[in-house]
């Protein structure tokens, strides 16, 4: 453990960490996007940091944002029973008087669900879980012909509703993007309740009464901006983010991730000095509602910075959980044996590592900046008890409140935050390593080319994977013995490798726009190739099997592209360290 680290950890403090929850629950309960009570919280934080003499700015924009307002919901057939609701965010608003539905089960809401069901102007009721995403669940129903869409919340008998958002476009909508926003009815209602009405609609017709209004409107926002600068050595930084909006009262969603963050700015702030890349600790505003509004706002206003200066992003999200005990790091594959390292003294059986997926604030991706978000996490029995509440039951609810979080757990939380940034901020050599990288994507590929081969021929795809492991990590076998001229040259092709690894391999849309928020697709070991199964199941002398057909080639094509680009910079590195070395 190096000096710095044994400070930084030695000064971080549980009872200011539980102090900052309380004070965000308590004087900001309300902390909805667009709210006076988010807009407070804003400026609370933005004065926070710069009493710890952080370069500060409140950045205000506006974001397409909605209102949930009001709900009810009652059976009218085969039974009359009213049941306790909750509009959601971003829906088409019913008439004042409500408008009756005939209410069809369709499980997770993802597509093989529907098959067989006739949904064309009806309700259809969804089980709540990240597969797919609620957001993803209303894209879907509509695809379907769906009228309105009820979320059943997840756990088991607690008597409690998810408060939930149906806007699937991934920040501000664009002309483009802005018709793909579903327009369905959207209402929540507890487990008990769902599971009752999953059993009508087995034994036959159900048909509900419901009413649900939510506005849509543009609306301005606060987001609290702050830079810690280093000692000078570098001009790269380090992005560390939490979000700030959240549904009352939001201990665990998120409270926990901004005393998270704030502590840390604090600690770090103290020792600047020692710190050879800065640090940029954003709130964002417009996770909830607005679909990671704020961060792709900051994306869009700071494209060229992080692209050309940001060495990795790190989220900090529902921090100090109760009831957890394992480390789960979900991280971007570059990074992933520094993270190990960083959790060491965390036995295998309480790790999990995972791929991260486009979700959440990664809005990043597109860029392809390396990222991770870590959190000590619920056992998977835990969450299969829950039936998919990876947060908690109370996640999203009126109950996620003081008592869900444990102080022991955010100050572990925070701790190892500590350990990962420290590890990323004064590392001469960026930690990247690409070859378990690049291993699991060969063997994504070569099976996809043995199960999919007569349908798109990957064999070109695969020599180029090939090519793109050798060449990168001839490069990378030079890290142990580069001067330090040949440092910033070694950092800056990682960045690149980094770059377009992450862009052709973890997202679909081009790195300039933003993936439909939880698009099915993200959800592959490829997105750009999610499809590659499906088309198997189609007719070849079809109209849809010559459209998804021609789509994946393309994407491919975007691939061997970005390979290309790699293998190119990859001997231009070798060059250029080859030249430095023999003092040309």
């Amino acid at each position: 453990m190096s000096d710095l680290l044994e400070q930084l950890l030695g000064e971080i403090d549980r009872e200011r960490l539980m102090e900052t929850v309380r004070t965000m629950t308590e004087r900001f309960p309300y902390r909805l996007a667009g709210s006076a009570c988010c807009a407070d919280a804003a400026g609370y934080v933005t004065r926070r940091m710069e009493e710890l003499g952080m370069d500060c700015q409140c950045q205000e924009f506006y974001t397409y944002n909605s209102a949930p307002l009001a709900s009810s919901v009652q059976i009218m057939e085969p039974v009359q029973k009213r049941l306790d609701s909750l509009p959601c965010g971003h829906i088409r608003s019913t008439a004042a008087e409500g408008e009756d539905f005939e209410l069809v089960y369709v499980g997770d809401g993802a597509r093989e669900s529907y098959r067989g069901k006739d949904v064309r102007g009806k309700m259809v009721l969804v089980e709540v879980s990240y597969a797919p995403p609620v957001p993803e669940k209303a894209c879907i129903a509509v695809e379907m012909g769906a009228a309105g869409i009820m979320c059943m919340n997840w756990g088991n008998d607690e008597e409690v509703i998810c408060h939930r958002a149906l806007k699937s476009v991934w920040g501000n909508p664009t002309e483009q993007s802005f018709p793909q926003i579903p327009d369905l009815v959207g209402v929540g209602v507890t487990r008990l309740a769902g599971l009752e009405l999953r059993e009508l609609c087995r034994k036959g017709r159900v048909v509900v009464h419901v009413k649900a209004l939510a506005d849509r409107t543009w609306s301005k926002v606060q987001q609290p901006h702050g830079v810690i600068r280093g000692n000078g050595r570098s001009d790269e930084f380090l992005l560390l983010a939490s979000h700030l909006d959240a549904w009352q009262p939001g201990v665990t969603c998120n409270a926990t991730g901004n005393a998270t963050a704030l502590e840390l700015c604090r600690v770090l702030s103290a020792h600047r000095e020692e710190l050879d890349r800065d640090v940029h600790v954003v709130f964002w505003n417009g996770h909830e509602i607005a679909e990671a509004a704020g961060s792709t706002w900051f994306v869009d206003h700071h494209w060229e910075l992080l692209n050309q200066k940001c060495i990795a992003y790190i989220h900090a999200d529902s921090t100090g959980v109760s009831q957890t005990e394992v480390l789960e790091i979900k991280i971007s594959g570059e990074l992933a044996g520094f993270a190990r390292q960083s959790a060491a003294d965390w036995p295998d059986e309480k790790l999990r590592m995972m791929s991260l997926k486009k979700i959440g604030d990664m809005s990043t991706m597109g860029i392809g900046i390396p990222a991770l978000c870590q959190r000590i996490a619920f056992s998977r029995q835990a969450m299969e008890a829950a039936h998919g509440a990876t947060l908690g039951w109370w996640n999203h609810t009126c109950r996620d409140s003081l008592d869900k979080c444990s102080p022991d757990t955010l100050y572990q939380d925070t701790v190892i935050h500590a350990k990962l940034i420290c590890g990323l901020l004064n590392t001469p050599i960026l930690p990247y390593a690409f070859s378990e990288k690049l291993s699991g994507i060969a063997c994504t590929v070569d099976r996809l080319a043995g199960d999919c081969q007569a349908h798109l021929d990957l064999s070109d795809l695969q020599q180029a994977i090939r090519t793109t492991r050798e060449l990168v990590q001839a490069a990378e076998d030079r890290r142990d013995s580069l001067t330090a001229e040949q440092i910033p040259v070694f950092n800056d092709f990682v960045k690149a490798v980094s770059r377009h690894l992450t862009n052709i391999f973890q997202t679909y849309a081009e790195k300039y726009g933003q993936d439909r928020y939880g698009f099915y697709k993200l959800a592959a070991d490829i997105p750009l190739l999610a499809d590659l199964e499906r088309l198997a199941e189609l007719d070849p002398s079809g109209l849809e099997y010559g459209l998804v057909e021609t789509q994946l080639v393309r994407n491919k094509n975007r691939i061997l592209d970005g390979l290309k680009n790699i293998c190119d910079l990859a001997r231009l590195t070798i060059l250029v360290l080859a030249q430095k070395e023999a003092g040309q």
